[in-house]
Protein backbone atom coordinates (compact mmCIF):
# COMPACT_ATOMS: atom_id res chain seq x y z
CA UNK A 1 0.00 0.00 0.00
CA UNK A 2 1.62 3.24 -1.01
CA UNK A 3 0.35 6.22 0.75
CA UNK A 4 1.09 9.61 -0.83
CA UNK A 5 1.93 12.30 1.68
CA UNK A 6 1.80 15.69 2.03
CA UNK A 7 3.84 18.58 4.03
CA UNK A 8 1.22 17.63 7.24
CA UNK A 9 2.89 14.42 6.80
CA UNK A 10 -0.26 11.74 8.21
CA UNK A 11 -0.48 10.08 11.56
CA UNK A 12 -2.78 7.26 12.79
CA UNK A 13 -2.42 5.84 9.06
CA UNK A 14 -2.71 1.76 10.39
CA UNK A 15 -5.61 -0.32 11.51
CA UNK A 16 -3.86 -3.90 12.38
CA UNK A 17 -7.64 -4.97 13.76
CA UNK A 18 -7.65 -7.90 11.85
CA UNK A 19 -3.98 -8.46 12.41
CA UNK A 20 -4.90 -8.45 16.40
CA UNK A 21 -7.78 -10.59 15.53
CA UNK A 22 -5.41 -13.16 14.30
CA UNK A 23 -3.41 -13.50 17.01
CA UNK A 24 -5.89 -13.63 19.78
CA UNK A 25 -7.49 -16.62 17.83
CA UNK A 26 -4.44 -18.73 17.27
CA UNK A 27 -3.58 -21.57 18.96
CA UNK A 28 0.49 -20.85 18.37
CA UNK A 29 1.96 -17.84 17.05
CA UNK A 30 4.66 -18.70 13.75
CA UNK A 31 8.01 -16.63 13.78
CA UNK A 32 6.59 -13.91 11.52
CA UNK A 33 3.35 -12.83 11.22
CA UNK A 34 2.46 -10.44 7.67
CA UNK A 35 -0.16 -7.82 7.68
CA UNK A 36 -1.80 -8.68 4.24
CA UNK A 37 -2.97 -5.07 3.59
CA UNK A 38 0.05 -3.20 4.01
CA UNK A 39 2.60 -6.57 3.35
CA UNK A 40 4.48 -5.42 6.74
CA UNK A 41 5.70 -8.32 8.43
CA UNK A 42 6.41 -8.88 12.18
CA UNK A 43 9.37 -10.94 13.44
CA UNK A 44 9.92 -12.60 16.62
CA UNK A 45 5.53 -12.99 17.19
CA UNK A 46 6.30 -16.55 18.82
CA UNK A 47 9.40 -14.84 20.96
CA UNK A 48 7.22 -12.28 23.27
CA UNK A 49 4.12 -12.95 25.07
CA UNK A 50 0.53 -12.78 23.39
CA UNK A 51 -0.16 -9.88 25.16
CA UNK A 52 2.68 -7.92 24.11
CA UNK A 53 2.44 -8.28 20.39
CA UNK A 54 -1.55 -7.46 20.89
CA UNK A 55 -0.40 -4.71 22.87
CA UNK A 56 1.94 -3.21 19.95
CA UNK A 57 -0.47 -4.22 17.50
CA UNK A 58 -3.06 -2.11 18.90
CA UNK A 59 -0.83 0.75 19.53
CA UNK A 60 1.31 0.65 16.66
CA UNK A 61 0.32 4.38 15.23
CA UNK A 62 2.06 5.72 18.53
CA UNK A 63 5.40 4.88 16.97
CA UNK A 64 4.80 5.53 13.77
CA UNK A 65 3.31 9.24 14.48
CA UNK A 66 6.76 9.44 16.73
CA UNK A 67 8.68 8.48 13.20
CA UNK A 68 6.04 10.68 11.26
CA UNK A 69 6.72 13.57 13.64
CA UNK A 70 10.50 13.16 13.21
CA UNK A 71 10.45 12.79 9.69
CA UNK A 72 8.80 16.29 9.79
CA UNK A 73 10.94 17.50 12.07
CA UNK A 74 13.99 16.83 9.38
CA UNK A 75 12.10 18.20 6.62
CA UNK A 76 11.81 21.61 7.97
CA UNK A 77 15.42 21.53 8.71
CA UNK A 78 16.06 20.53 4.87
CA UNK A 79 12.97 21.68 3.14
CA UNK A 80 15.42 22.76 0.03
CA UNK A 81 15.42 18.74 -0.61
CA UNK A 82 11.65 18.46 -1.36
CA UNK A 83 9.31 16.33 0.95
CA UNK A 84 9.38 13.15 -1.40
CA UNK A 85 12.95 12.63 0.43
CA UNK A 86 10.87 12.54 4.16
CA UNK A 87 8.15 10.88 2.60
CA UNK A 88 8.78 6.46 4.11
CA UNK A 89 6.64 3.74 4.94
CA UNK A 90 7.24 0.59 7.64
CA UNK A 91 8.29 -2.41 5.41
CA UNK A 92 9.28 -4.79 8.34
CA UNK A 93 9.10 -4.72 12.76
CA UNK A 94 11.45 -6.71 14.89
CA UNK A 95 9.87 -7.15 18.48
CA UNK A 96 11.69 -8.30 21.36
CA UNK A 97 10.95 -7.83 25.02
CA UNK A 98 13.37 -4.62 25.12
CA UNK A 99 12.63 -2.68 22.22
CA UNK A 100 10.86 -2.36 18.65
CA UNK A 101 12.39 -1.91 15.51
CA UNK A 102 11.08 -0.67 12.70
CA UNK A 103 12.54 -0.45 9.13
CA UNK A 104 11.65 2.10 6.81
CA UNK A 105 11.94 2.40 3.17
CA UNK A 106 11.10 5.56 1.12
CA UNK A 107 7.98 6.13 -0.90
CA UNK A 108 9.84 7.86 -3.81
CA UNK A 109 13.78 7.71 -2.69
CA UNK A 110 15.09 4.29 -2.91
CA UNK A 111 16.15 4.23 0.90
CA UNK A 112 15.65 2.57 3.79
CA UNK A 113 16.21 2.67 7.42
CA UNK A 114 15.87 1.47 10.76
CA UNK A 115 14.23 3.42 13.77
CA UNK A 116 14.39 2.09 17.31
CA UNK A 117 11.68 2.51 19.93
CA UNK A 118 11.62 1.96 23.74
CA UNK A 119 9.44 1.80 26.49
CA UNK A 120 9.97 4.37 29.51
CA UNK A 121 7.48 4.55 31.91
CA UNK A 122 5.45 3.03 29.79
CA UNK A 123 5.38 5.39 26.78
CA UNK A 124 7.12 4.53 24.01
CA UNK A 125 9.93 6.45 22.58
CA UNK A 126 12.33 7.25 19.64
CA UNK A 127 15.42 6.54 19.92
CA UNK A 128 18.09 8.82 18.88
CA UNK A 129 21.72 8.03 18.61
Amino acid sequence: MVIIMNKDFPLNRFDFSNLVEYVRTREELPKVITDTETGIEFYNADKISRDMLTELLENFNILDNLAQKDAQQEYKEHEQLGVENFQFEPSWVEITDEKVVICYVGIYVNTDFNLTFFKNSDEWVLGKC
